[in-house]
């Protein structure tokens, strides 16, 4: 990408022309300081470096999981004050293929950084980007996934720009084998490099995923980790050549960014297997007289045809790495007899509790997500919600479990990675270390937008 500052910015169909600058966000899931050094032995990556700011790290959420954090991306705010405090909203005793995520654009409740460009006249379009379903994108290409009976295909449609949506599938349907990585990205890519040519828009986010899942299945450090790398370079490459084809390089910055990073798993614990066998979980089973008798039991009504009815007093919500204990609300005894329970769990050193937080401890946080308490998995340990089988489970061999996030901030190489380049931004700058909340104003500054309301602050650092 050339990048002259002589080069004049051509009119298009925004509003206010030659005001706003171009962006293109590149959230790459999972890409941490575990990477930092590959990159720049990766083509697209380290020509991408050459020409922009050097590589900054970003501190995380807790809990460090993709929805919390890509919330907090396009809002500039923590949990608490955007709302979404995990991948899923709390669902006791639902099996986690069954489980609805935070999908929908509604349940933000604050601005994000589409808005802020919608309202300034400007064509903004999102690629696979988490929490845009039913947003008010012009070309909005939703992540969303169907759960048991639910059509895929229609779902995406119905919560997206459906007309679009099927112009990208008849041109670059063949490269895509379902949710299958790396292929996904390439169809991603594919879909953002396209509308970058086609669509011009003035705000386009996409979010690729085949790094997370390779470290999910195979570990940290496996070769198919690090193939997944070299799959993220030819999808930056190829979203890079499409702004210069276009002619669009002298007035689009593009960021590239993670997450969080990545723990190897050598123990699962399933939390919720202690309330069941308290009793503080399970199920109801329907009588042939329809009458409800008590299971502690923790198969859900999946597969039953319904007659099984999950019941709780206590659940834990799990993130891999850590876990937040809710309470049904009112239930004093259950409260009571959970906090006894917890107590002694975290005394016995197989189920890999590294720390409890609690009162003004959760507040500080800044979860915003209602429970009793959040807990701390040990490194190598993670934490299960589907109580179904043994409470401790060992890997089996090394790189059995692969790898987990949601662990709280400060794991070695748990930091996500920060690097842009363009006329907006000064290079070689030196990002540093910038908070998760810090992103989404620097992102809005180089659109010469603001948030009228904000946790974090300007990364003045790569700004000219």
């Amino acid at each position: 990408m050339r990048y002259t500052r002589s080069m004049r910015v051509k009119a298009d169909g925004d509003t206010r022309r030659g005001i706003h600058r171009r962006l293109v966000v590149v959230s790459m899931d999972g890409l941490s300081e575990a990477e930092r050094d590959s990159l720049y032995g990766l083509p697209n990556f380290s020509a991408f470096l050459r020409r922009g700011t050097g590589i900054g790290s970003i501190e995380t959420l807790y809990p460090s999981l993709t929805y919390v954090v890509h919330a907090t991306m396009m809002t500039g705010r923590y949990p608490d004050g955007h709302g979404i405090d995990h991948n899923h909203p709390l669902q006791p005793g639902i099996p986690a293929d069954h489980q609805r995520w935070y999908w929908y654009a509604r349940e933000l409740r604050c601005s994000t950084l589409f808005d802020l460009a919608r309202g300034a006249g400007l064509r903004t379009a999102a690629v696979l980007w988490p929490l845009t379903a039913g947003a008010r994108i012009r070309w909005n290409f939703p992540e969303i996934a169907a759960l048991p009976g639910e059509n895929q295909t229609l779902k995406v449609l119905r919560s997206g720009s459906a007309a679009w949506l099927i112009s990208l599938q008849l041109r670059f349907g063949r490269y895509r084998r379902g949710s299958e990585q790396p292929a996904l990205d390439d169809f991603v890519s594919r879909c953002a490099a396209d509308t970058i040519r086609r669509k011009r828009p003035r705000l386009l986010m996409t979010h690729l995923i085949a790094l997370d899942d390779a470290k999910h299945r195979y570990g940290s450090d496996a070769p198919q980790t690090r193939a997944a790398l070299v799959s993220l370079d030819m999808c930056l490459g190829r979203i890079v050549a499409a702004i210069e084809d276009s002619g669009l390089a002298a007035e689009t910055d593009v960021v590239v960014l993670g997450d969080h990073g990545h723990v190897d798993t050598r123990r699962l614990v399933r939390l919720n297997h202690l309330l069941v066998a308290a009793g503080l979980a399970g199920v109801q089973e329907e009588s042939g007289l329809g009458a409800p008798s008590s299971g502690r039991r923790s198969k859900t009504r999946a597969g039953r045809a319904g007659k099984d009815i999950p019941v709780w007093r206590a659940w834990f919500r799990c993130s891999g790495g850590s876990a937040y204990l809710h309470v049904r609300p009112g239930d004093t005894a259950a409260e009571i007899q959970v906090r006894e329970l917890l107590r002694k769990a975290s005394q016995d050193a197989s189920l890999g509790i590294a720390g409890i937080h609690s009162g003004p401890g959760l507040a500080g946080l800044r979860t915003g997500s209602g429970a009793l308490c959040a807990v701390d998995a040990m490194s190598g340990f993670r934490f299960i919600e589907d109580p179904d089988g043994p409470l401790v489970e060992d890997a089996p061999e090394p790189g059995a479990f692969g790898a987990d996030h949601g662990y709280p901030p400060g794991m070695a190489k748990y930091r996500s990675l920060f690097m842009a380049a363009g006329n907006g931004l000064r290079q070689g700058a030196e990002p540093g270390v910038l908070a998760m909340v810090d992103v989404a104003p620097t992102l809005a500054k180089l659109m010469g937008l603001k948030f009228e309301a904000c946790d974090g602050s300007v990364l003045d650092a790569i700004l000219p």
